[in-house]
Parts: C-alpha cells; sequence; structure tokens
C-alpha cells in the first residue's frame, strides 16, 4: 500500500497559516471539529502542528485578551508531528499514528501535499472485524 492511496489531499484539509492569531486557530479548530491543526506559511509549506492544547496553555494565567491577538509563530508548539513524504513506508507511520490524529505528507520542498489521518491508517493495517 502507498501514502497516496491514504491521502487526504491538501485542498480538503482545515490548516491554518502561521500569521493567524491564537483567535483565529480557535475559531478554526471550533468551525472544523478539530483538536490540532497543521500550520501552514505563505508558500504552503509545513511549518508543524499547533493543538487545542498548546493554544489552550499559551493562554493560561496571562492577558487573555493580548493572548488572543499572539500570530501562531509565537505560540510554544509541544507537539512533534514530524512529516513524511509520499515515498515514506506506510507500514512505519503506524507507531507515529498513535501518537498523532494525523501524518502531514510533504513534497520535497516541504509543501504540505496532504495528510494521511490515523484512523485511515489503522483500518488499512487491520483486518476488518466483520
Amino acid at each position: 500500500m502507498k501514502i497516496t492511496q491514504l491521502l487526504t489531499p491538501v485542498t480538503d484539509v482545515p490548516w491554518v497559516s502561521v500569521t493567524d492569531t491564537v483567535r483565529d486557530a480557535f475559531d478554526h479548530m471550533e468551525t472544523y471539529d478539530l483538536s490540532a491543526a497543521p500550520i501552514l506559511d505563505w508558500d504552503g509549506r509545513y511549518l508543524g502542528t499547533v493543538t487545542e492544547a498548546d493554544l489552550r496553555r499559551h493562554l493560561a494565567g496571562t492577558d487573555q485578551t493580548a493572548s488572543l491577538a499572539t500570530p501562531l509563530s509565537a505560540v510554544e508548539r509541544r507537539s512533534r508531528n514530524t512529516a513524511v513524504t509520499v515515498d515514506h513506508d506506510v507500514e512505519s507511520l503506524v507507531e507515529q499514528a498513535l501518537g498523532h490524529r494525523f501524518i502531514p505528507v510533504v513534497d520535497d520542498c516541504g509543501r504540505l501535499l496532504g495528510i494521511v489521518d490515523r484512523r485511515r491508517i489503522l483500518d488499512a493495517r487491520l483486518p476488518s472485524a466483520a
């Protein structure tokens, strides 16, 4: 099986921009019912993943008005959701998928091509219960 068979293309992926604010990210995540989202720059390069927990930690014990206006580039992110390329071995994604909701897939220039959702990896790996 190839990663391209499991890939959700970037056009169907709800992502956030590195210049979006914490408020923008919260709104985006609520709109799409997300707990994490890929962060992209203006060229579509994958810069990392921001989680709802990252955003909540950023707000904890601070002036919320100022903190909500903070760009995502200034938010500390604890999750290291490493991107892979389309030629990466699907079998090796299983362990990574257990720690993340999705795995970002990038081209040779680091631009996001799409994501592979944890559910799709596990469904492809595990035999059907039927």
